[in-house]
């Protein structure tokens, strides 16, 4: 009897008790048992990457001002959402043009269509927060925070 584990899985084969390997009487098949003790998730082991290029970090802007920036993933990127602390979601248009991006990174793909915009909802002046939630198509996340102040 062998026991092989290999991803997670355990598998044990048994032979036939008798004649095994021998070529005078053919016995039964092996026996083949497969647990289902998945491997555990693991990391994505590279992450998108991501940045606020507006508003500034401690900034003071206007009501309803846009949020820019720019995010890649070696698999592309899925979807970028904006959460206020008011609880406003605001999710991103993606795949524009963001200057200096291919220069940066030139083997990553969708280099030239890295940009993401939204607008700021209506927000009552003063100090706010900004998460940025970024999705890419394998499922890694990365999540930015931003506070500003809305005058």
């Amino acid at each position: 009897m062998r026991r092989l584990l290999s991803l997670g899985l355990t598998v044990t084969i048994a032979a036939a008790a008798a004649g095994c390997g021998k070529s005078e009487k053919a016995g039964p098949p092996p026996v083949t048992e497969v647990s289902s003790s998945a491997p555990a998730a693991t990391p994505d082991p590279h992450p998108p990457i991501a940045m606020f290029n507006t508003p500034g970090d401690k900034e003071t802007v206007a009501n309803r001002s846009w949020c820019t920036g720019w995010a890649l993933d070696d698999s592309g990127i899925l979807q970028v959402t904006g959460t206020t602390d008011t609880g406003a979601v605001m999710p991103a248009r993606i795949g524009m043009p963001f200057p200096g991006v291919k220069e940066a990174y030139p083997t990553m793909p969708d280099n030239e269509t890295a940009g993401f915009t939204f607008q700021i909802p209506d927000l009552p002046p003063g100090p706010h927060s900004l998460k940025l939630e970024v999705i890419a198509k394998d499922g890694g996340r990365l999540t930015l925070t931003r506070n500003f102040t809305v005058k």
